[in-house]
């Protein structure tokens, strides 16, 4: 865990050096750096550079890629695959496909598309399709707490295929807000979470108490933004996990420079480098589990993605 947080710094520091001038926004490196040590990659900057570069020339003139998302973008593009840059001209087919189904133009419909990317399902487009219904049923549901920041979720829920798939959500959405979770999106989108898990409802829903109560025991007080990661944590076995190790990396982060001034990042830092050690060092790499919780860091990165972006809004 420690290695994680020291390369993660590291990465932080060379991109911060580089970037300065380039990227206003001290979330957007962090990401970068963290997708790096999350997927357990060795990060080169003129290779994350040229692949930027390579992004924003065949990006449209108003798209959000022309703007410093590109950098998030190069770097997800550079931990998946051998050969990124083959990759450039298929995000923007997917992205394409998407907005045939009627997704708004911009980060969060281009988020999605690099979740098929990455995926690499076969039948894309009735994935898409399933998608767009799946939003549409949580619009329904919650008209004013549904956004396009909801798409990349609706994209992993779609390759789940289940008929009932929104009673499902509801379910959790419900039962948490009456153990005092807050009726805002990020509750929706931690019930997304655990609808996607393989455990049965109620005990999923003991773990997401269980997790809340043992990060206030340990100082750390739960915002909402919290939720979804809370969710990731919750399918993880409950006597796995070490909520203090999170707490020590929080806290540790909170005293470096650069990273000192962002403690919700910082939060969400630390649990996702906890995850990833989680899954590579004590046997969990090899279940089911690690595609899940896999595809799960990549919503989150992408929310974080979306909210540092700049816009939810661009053209192409």
């Amino acid at each position: 865990m420690h290695a994680r947080l020291n390369l993660l710094v590291q990465n932080y520091e060379q991109l911060k050096q580089s970037l300065k001038w380039k990227v206003s926004d001290d979330k957007v490196l962090m990401t970068v750096s963290s997708i790096y040590v999350i997927n357990n990659q060795t990060f080169d900057l003129q290779r994350l550079l040229d692949l930027a570069n390579a992004i924003k020339s065949q990006a449209g003139l108003f798209s959000p890629l022309r703007s410093q998302a590109r950098f998030t973008t190069a770097a997800m593009l550079d931990v998946k695959f051998n050969q990124p840059e083959e990759k450039i001209q298929e995000l923007f087919n997917l992205y394409n496909d998407f907005r045939e189904e009627r997704f708004v133009r911009g980060i969060y419909t281009y988020i999605s598309a690099m979740i098929l990317l990455v995926m690499d399902v076969e039948d894309n487009k009735s994935i898409i399709s399933r998608a767009k219904d799946i939003y549409d049923g949580m619009t329904k549901e919650h008209m004013f707490l549904t956004s396009n920041s909801d798409y990349p979720l609706a994209t992993l829920l779609a390759l789940e295929n289940r008929p009932d798939m929104i009673t499902h959500i509801e379910s959790f959405y419900e039962e948490l807000s009456k153990n005092g979770f807050r009726k805002v999106n990020d509750l929706q989108f931690l019930s997304h979470i655990l609808a996607l898990g393989n455990m049965e409802r109620n005990r999923l829903i003991s773990q997401v108490l269980q997790i809340t109560d043992r990060f206030k025991e340990n100082n750390m007080k739960v915002k909402s933004l919290y939720y979804p990661l809370i969710g990731m944590l919750s399918l993880l076995p409950i006597d796995s996990i070490s909520i203090e190790q999170i707490a020590d990396t929080y806290h540790e982060l909170n005293q470096m420079k650069g990273f000192k001034w962002q403690k919700d990042m910082n939060f969400i830092l630390s649990a996702s480098l906890y995850i990833s050690d989680k899954l590579e060092n004590e046997g969990l790499a090899e279940t089911s589990l690690t595609i899940l919780l896999e595809s799960l860091m990549q919503a989150q990165q992408a929310a974080m993605i979306a909210a540092t972006s700049g816009s939810t809004g661009g053209s192409n």
